[in-house]
């Protein structure tokens, strides 16, 4: 019974971690007290280093380090980016 448990359980954390890692994912990153986002379609370290990447060359500047990050952008000053470098107010659905 112990056995079965710990399969089911280890068998249902792995897929939350698959999912969670398979996904996308919008980067904040401050800039002298205004946030910019950006938008990529993935979670991993080469999907931050494209975010970083894209950020710097819609600001014209290092962005630094990403603050946080969550499944969309919004930004009244129109400081969200998608992952084709596109500038817009707001992204969704990441």
């Amino acid at each position: 019974m112990k056995k079965a448990l710990f399969g089911i359980v280890t068998v249902a954390l792995g897929v939350t971690l698959f999912t969670a890692a398979a996904g996308a994912a919008c980067y904040r990153f401050s800039l002298a007290g205004s946030e910019v986002g950006v938008c990529v379609k993935g979670d991993s370290f080469a999907d931050r280093k494209k975010a970083t990447e894209i950020c710097k060359k819609g600001e014209g500047k290092d962005c630094g380090n990403i603050t946080s990050y969550s499944s969309s952008c919004h930004s009244n000053s129109g400081r969200c980016y998608d992952e084709n470098g596109k500038k817009s107010r707001s992204l969704s659905g990441y």
